[in-house]
């Protein structure tokens, strides 16, 4: 009966190595397919027309997304909802524009686990956040300290918006 346990351990203990091999190399594979999977959104992305700051406007990157790029968004397990959220979150001065590589970052950050979303979305979240706090530090500066001093703001010239 002893044999019989320890030979039932020796093939359960086999059982579960091999089991954790096979769970290793679909792992790997599907990182391999995905990171090829971004490699090509890149790429679509890319060949797109980029404004004067190098970056791809909202339209744009719908017409791949909704075209060649579906597939992709499919392979990749992401919805064109979710996709559409990430350029929401990237676009932190609302200029209707992100840069290519931190778009194909975020999506491989979407990828992740629930906690590593929401961290992300808490990471952007905050960058708009910061950009809004230091457009309206630029506007204090500009226009309610030279009333405070007494100086006309008008004659200190525009606004500069930082970015």
């Amino acid at each position: 009966r002893e044999v019989l346990n320890t030979v039932s351990a020796a093939y359960v203990d086999a059982f579960i190595h091999f089991s954790n091999i096979d769970r290793d190399v679909i792992m790997t594979e599907r990182k391999a397919s995905e990171k090829v999977h971004l490699r090509q959104l890149r790429t679509m992305l890319r060949t797109q027309p980029l404004n004067a700051e190098g970056l791809i406007e909202r339209k744009h990157l719908l017409e791949v997304l909704t075209g060649d790029g579906s597939n992709l968004l499919t392979a990749l397990g992401l919805t064109l909802q979710m996709a559409k959220s990430l350029f929401r979150l990237l676009d932190v001065g609302d200029s209707h524009a992100v840069e290519v590589d931190e778009y194909i970052y975020g999506l491989l950050h979407l990828k992740g686990n629930a906690t590593t979303i929401h961290l992300a979305s808490l990471m952007y979240q905050s960058r708009r956040l910061m950009f809004k706090v230091q457009r309206l530090s630029a506007v204090v500066e500009d226009r309610v300290v030279p009333l405070l001093l007494g100086t006309d703001p008008q004659l200190l010239g525009p606004v500069q918006v930082l970015h």
